[in-house]
Formats: C-alpha cells, sequence, structure tokens
C-alpha cells in the first residue's frame, strides 16, 4: 500500500505543480491538447454558444472591447473559478473546466490539478467490447437518419485486430449522391488506428477533377487523396484511438453515462458533413 499511496501522492504533486503559457496566437485545439497533457482536466473553448472552431487562434475568437492581452502561466494550483475568470479578462474568451473525459463540469471552488483527478465511472468493458459497440452503434445511427447502409457485424474483424499485430482494416459503403450522368458518389466510414472517411464514385473509378472541386474545401477535416476524390476524418472532439485506447473518445465510451451521448455527436457530426457534400454537389451540378 505504501508504494501505491506514494505513486497517487506524486501523480497529484505533478498535476499541481504543472504549468504551461497561454498567448492569443495559441489555436483551440493546441490550448485543449496543452490543459489536458499539463493537468489531466478536460477543457471546453466557446464562441458564442457554440464550441470554437479547432483551428481557430484565442485571438480571433475574442469578444469584448476591454481585453488585456498578453501571455498568462496556468498553473495546476489556480482555482477553476479564477482560471475561467482569468482567460475572460486577458483573451475575451469563454472556458469550462470538465473532468478528465469531459463528462462533467468541475466545480468553481476547485483547483484545476483536483478536476483532473476527478473520479470517472467507468464500467469493466474490454476495448473489444468498446470497439464492436462503436461500429454498430455508429451503423444503427446513421441508418436511423435515413442512409442506406447495409449493417454489418464487425465482431470477427475487431477480435482478428487484437489478434494480429497488423490491423486490417473494415467498415462500410453507402451511396450518398447520384449524379446527373447517373453515377453514384459513395462515403466510406472504415477503422484503422481510428475511424476515418472516404468519398469517391462507386465501382472502379475512384475519382475525377469535378467530383475534386466539388469536394475539396467543403470541410476542414476532409482534403484531396491520390486514393479518393476526399479522404479525412472526425474532428479532435471525436477522435478515438483503437490502438492505444487512451483518447479522449475513448474515456467516453468507457463511461456508461457518456457513451450515447459521445456516439450521438459522432454520428450528428458525419451527417453534417454529408449534408454539406450534397449540397456542394448540387451547386457544381454535379
Amino acid at each position: 500500500m505504501g508504494f501505491i499511496n506514494n505513486l497517487i501522492n506524486s501523480l497529484k504533486d505533478n498535476f499541481t505543480m504543472a504549468e504551461f503559457s497561454i498567448n492569443g496566437r495559441m489555436t483551440v485545439k493546441s490550448l485543449r491538447k496543452q490543459f489536458k497533457d499539463a493537468f489531466g482536466a478536460s477543457l471546453r473553448v466557446y464562441k458564442g454558444a457554440k464550441f470554437a472552431p479547432e483551428d481557430a487562434t484565442l485571438a480571433s475568437i475574442r469578444s469584448g472591447e476591454n481585453v488585456k492581452g498578453g501571455e498568462f502561466v496556468c498553473k495546476g494550483n489556480l482555482q477553476v473559478g479564477n482560471f475561467e475568470a482569468k482567460m475572460k479578462e486577458m483573451f475575451g474568451i469563454t472556458v469550462k473546466v470538465a473532468n478528465s473525459d469531459n463528462t462533467k463540469l468541475a466545480s468553481s471552488n476547485m483547483t484545476i490539478a483536483a478536476a483532473g483527478r476527478e473520479a470517472v465511472a467507468t464500467d469493466d468493458w474490454s476495448n473489444e467490447r468498446l470497439q464492436c459497440y462503436f461500429g454498430d452503434t455508429l451503423q444503427d445511427l446513421l441508418v436511423a437518419k435515413g442512409y442506406g447502409i447495409e449493417k454489418k457485424d464487425f465482431s470477427k474483424e475487431v477480435e482478428d485486430y487484437y489478434k494480429n499485430a497488423r490491423y486490417k482494416r473494415y467498415g462500410v459503403i453507402f451511396n450518398i449522391y447520384r449524379t446527373k450522368g447517373g453515377k453514384d458518389v459513395t462515403f466510406t466510414i472504415y477503422m484503422l488506428d481510428t475511424y476515418c472517411y472516404g468519398i469517391k464514385y462507386s465501382g472502379d473509378v475512384a475519382k475525377d477533377k469535378i467530383l475534386e472541386e466539388a469536394i475539396d474545401g467543403v470541410d476542414p477535416y476532409v482534403r484531396l487523396d491520390k486514393s479518393w476524390a476526399g479522404f479525412g476524418g472526425p474532428s479532435p472532439r471525436h477522435e478515438l484511438n483503437f490502438k492505444k485506447m487512451d483518447s479522449e473518445g475513448i474515456d467516453k465510451l468507457r463511461n456508461p453515462t457518456a457513451r450515447a451521448g459521445f456516439m450521438n455527436g459522432v454520428a450528428n457530426e458525419i451527417d453534417a458533413l454529408i449534408k454539406k457534400l450534397v449540397e456542394s454537389f448540387k451547386k457544381k451540378g454535379l
């Protein structure tokens, strides 16, 4: 027990003594990552009533006239309420500190370090069960949104993944648009170390210039690719790491009170992307 107690106290000391500098040139993504790495707690950053874009700088999303600017050294022994007020005062942005899996806001009178150590409700689901749950639930949610997915059972693929050193990708393909020329544009969701998206014509023709032009610039997380007309993946808020099983999204899947909300967020993000793609196809006269 002495060793365990010493280890716990050491981790507490590390979070309490941790610190990093914040300035207006930082992106939202960088701020959230450094905050998580330093203190173990999650940080929600807002632009108005919505979450701020991950690639935006803090200076670009500020509001208010009397913003001090400059640099702010954030320390783990700072109270949550004081930190949130300081971010508003110096950078004109609204932030909220949450627990490690981002499912519960921290009390304003606790320290940032304590927020990162707050207990998270988890169950005893195995990595395999979590990955199967993700694949099954995502298909169900997208079918419920009206997509013509022929549902697949991924349990054998997931089992193979954990037995072999090399990861064999798997996933689903479904039509999202039919061109004026009668070609079907397909959307592929498949799993590697995380889950990815691919957009191309059905059959052997992967892409062409018109399709690429319709996809290019539609979404910051989708890019042109040599094998696809468009290729991308989730925003950092919905990322998963099936290889290390250590991402923020994995924490939410492990939490029985958070996993359904997380999965709805994933499905809504994919649905919104597809709708933007279809709107672009129409505008381009595809």
